[in-house]
């Protein structure tokens, strides 16, 4: 009798052990799987938007890179915003917004083989969240090129990039507030603030000091990107991943 229940309890032990080492197995594969999924989209993001901007071919003076087509402000230019909602942070204005980040960016660059220098649909791209039924990122394939309204996480051709039958994307940020923006004009011993005085560290910061007309300004993007996504065959299993990435080409332009 003393044996019998020795033995069970060294039997029951072991199932306990081997259920354990089951079970957590199968977390791990269900933590990589998501993992696989959320760096792979990261991936393809990054690649994308680390292009914008791009403006290659005949066409293009490179003495005048504020003439680009591919990052003109209200139509072209990197920009973020939220689903339904306003730009948060267009860049078009000089006043820092106070917010920068959403879940929609807009860009262009120039993907033709032959470089042709000159603006088509499909140089009009994005990535957006999309929530139906989940979550869901989205990529413009192609804008509509009236030079008006590619500022819009409304328009163009958008189509899934994550399987919402495998994962859930419950946030997706873009964040441009640690970008920067420099007047190339200043020092130009003028009282651009009026405050009194001449060639301030803020009168530099065309995000806090308007510019004059003629001016030119340059900005260099950093976009800091959040994803957090879980599995729909278990919501909990849940993972965060971020980057952060310096977009190569800056943005000129002329006031």
């Amino acid at each position: 009798m003393i044996s019998l229940v020795a033995g069970l309890i060294v039997v029951g032990g072991v199932t306990s052990v081997y259920l354990s080492t089951i079970k957590s197995s199968a977390n791990t594969l269900k933590q990589s799987k998501l993992n696989q999924e959320l760096s792979a989209l990261m991936m393809v993001m990054s690649g994308d938007i680390r292009r914008s901007g791009i403006w290659q071919g005949s066409s293009v003076d490179y003495e005048r890179p504020q003439d680009n087509p591919f990052s003109a402000s209200g139509n072209t230019k990197l920009t973020v915003a939220n689903i339904g909602g306003a730009t948060v942070n267009p860049f078009s204005t000089t006043t820092w917004p106070g917010t920068s980040s959403g879940n929609c960016i807009l860009y262009a660059y120039d993907d033709s083989g032959g470089g042709e220098g000159t603006l088509d649909n499909s140089d009009i791209l994005g990535f957006k969240l999309s929530t139906t039924p989940w979550g869901a990122v989205q990529m413009r394939s192609a804008g509509v090129n009236t030079g008006t309204d590619n500022d819009l996480c409304s328009t163009g051709t958008w189509a899934d990039l994550t399987d919402s039958e495998i994962i859930n994307i419950e946030t997706l940020t873009f964040d441009l507030i640690n970008s920067a923006c420099i007047n190339t004009a200043e020092p130009n011993e003028i009282d651009d603030d009026g405050d009194s005085a001449t060639d301030e560290a803020d009168e530099k910061d065309c995000y806090t000091v308007s510019p004059s007309s003629g001016d030119v300004t340059t900005e260099t993007r950093q976009v800091d990107i959040t994803v957090i996504g879980s599995l729909i065959s278990d919501p909990f299993t849940k993972l965060e991943i971020q980057q952060t990435i310096r977009v190569r080409n800056d943005h000129v332009e002329e006031w």
